[in-house]
């Protein structure tokens, strides 16, 4: 019998659209190739039914929860006042509690892993108990994201921003002592947790990209043409494409009267839908394909100035062999050579002469591309980024997975 392994999300991992379902649905239909997996997640937007097809066909059983309603934020103000995180009270959710429970009663796991630090209660005792090892894969350290918010907010956001930032760190250490393992995206972020807490049981699994499904298109690049692809909601996609318009993009239009900016990615803020009315800028909203929008652009730009981990939207346009320009914040995590794989830009001057020289060197600008693609298919692959997943199933062989009767 195939090991049983219990893996809650914080939300539905697929379509695998953003960075966290990215990683989330390449963990799990990599455990459901070696394991019997039962998924319970919750649902911050409406699950198509081709949506569920495909968890079904992924995984033993799936619990889908639906928890989008007003008062997940009445129950994360009330986790603020009551001295927890805001995060633990948005994902708290008595029907998602009770199917686990039930789960529980009818099967004995081997092993327990949970997407973020927000839902990692729901596989702890009393709502869990397994014979083996209880992973949780905190993938950044939120914490520090937060309290980066913090930093870069007036009050009172600032005030916010940092009381749930020391809280986070308190519950990250916390879990550090009650689980088996805590998964993060890069050696940097374990090195951080490890600065509050040196005997945290931190492991690094790098992020991967789908080489099958990104890489060199056919389609005609557009001159002078740069894109930003991201979920245009997430306050650091908002701060990076406001602040390319404002403070580099003036200066792109007055030296290429004909460059164009496109923002690509679903659910824009009002900031990022107002900056349709600049010159040259487009604000796509949801797209059923990126990879047309990357193979078209001339420059694919990640300005992002608070950034954790290993951004996807980095990896996926290095595959498709498109130039890259990204800010420092996001390379913390990526073993590239600036000059070599991509080019490097941190003030507006920077960017400027950056964009500048693959408007105008075209030979340079596919030698980047080239060298990124290359890079990807060596460091990237997401086979190869999940091989120490498998210690989850080596020590699932320890214990022998049991279905128990349910008395009616």
């Amino acid at each position: 019998m195939k090991p049983r392994i219990l893996h809650v999300t914080h939300r539905v991992p697929f379509p695998p659209d953003r960075g966290d379902r990215i990683r989330t649905w390449n963990i799990l239909k990599f455990l459901a190739a070696r394991a019997d997996v039962d998924l319970a997640c919750l649902a911050d937007e409406p699950v198509e039914p081709s949506t569920m097809d495909e968890l079904r066909r992924t995984v033993r059983r799936v619990a889908v929860v639906p928890h989008a309603d007003a008062r997940r934020y009445i129950r994360g103000a009330a986790s603020l006042l009551c001295g927890q995180t805001v995060t633990e009270g948005l994902f708290r959710c008595g029907a998602l509690t009770r199917i686990i429970r039930a789960w529980n009663q009818d099967t004995i796991y081997n092993a327990a892993i949970a997407s973020s630090s927000g839902i990692a209660s729901y596989i702890l005792p009393p709502n869990v108990t397994t014979r083996g090892q209880v992973w949780v894969d905190l993938i950044d350290v939120d914490s520090q994201k937060w309290l980066d918010y913090s930093a870069a907010s007036r009050w009172p956001m600032s005030a916010v921003y940092q009381t749930e930032g020391q809280r986070l760190r308190a519950l990250e250490s916390r879990l550090a002592d009650e689980v088996d393992r805590l998964l993060v995206v890069t050696d940097a972020e374990r090195q951080l947790f490890h600065s509050f807490h040196p005997a945290a049981p931190v492991q690094a699994i790098g992020n991967g990209v789908d080489t099958e499904f990104f890489g060199p298109g056919s389609t005609t690049v557009q001159p002078h043409n740069c894109v930003f692809v991201g979920v245009m909601d997430y306050k650091p996609n908002v701060d990076a494409v406001c602040w390319f318009v404002s403070e580099v993009w003036p200066e792109i239009r007055s030296r290429f009267s004909d460059a164009t900016f496109n923002i690509v990615g679903k659910s824009p803020a009002p900031e990022v839908t107002a900056l349709a009315e600049v010159d040259g800028v487009t604000v796509t909203g949801p797209v059923p394909d990126v990879r047309p929008w990357l193979h078209q652009a001339t420059c694919v730009v990640v300005p992002l100035r608070i950034a954790r981990g290993v951004q996807n939207k980095v990896l996926e346009a290095m595959a498709c062999a498109r130039p890259v320009i990204c800010s420092p914040a996001p390379l913390q995590g990526l073993a590239v050579e600036p000059g070599l794989q991509l080019l490097k830009a941190e003030t507006a001057e920077e960017w400027l002469d950056s964009v500048t020289t693959v408007f105008e060197d075209t030979g340079r600008a596919e030698e980047l591309g080239v060298a990124a693609n290359a890079w990807v298919q060596t460091h990237h692959r997401w086979e190869s980024c999940l091989q120490d997943v498998c210690v989850l199933l080596q020590e699932c062989r320890g214990s022998e997975s049991t279905e128990l009767e349910v008395t009616p």
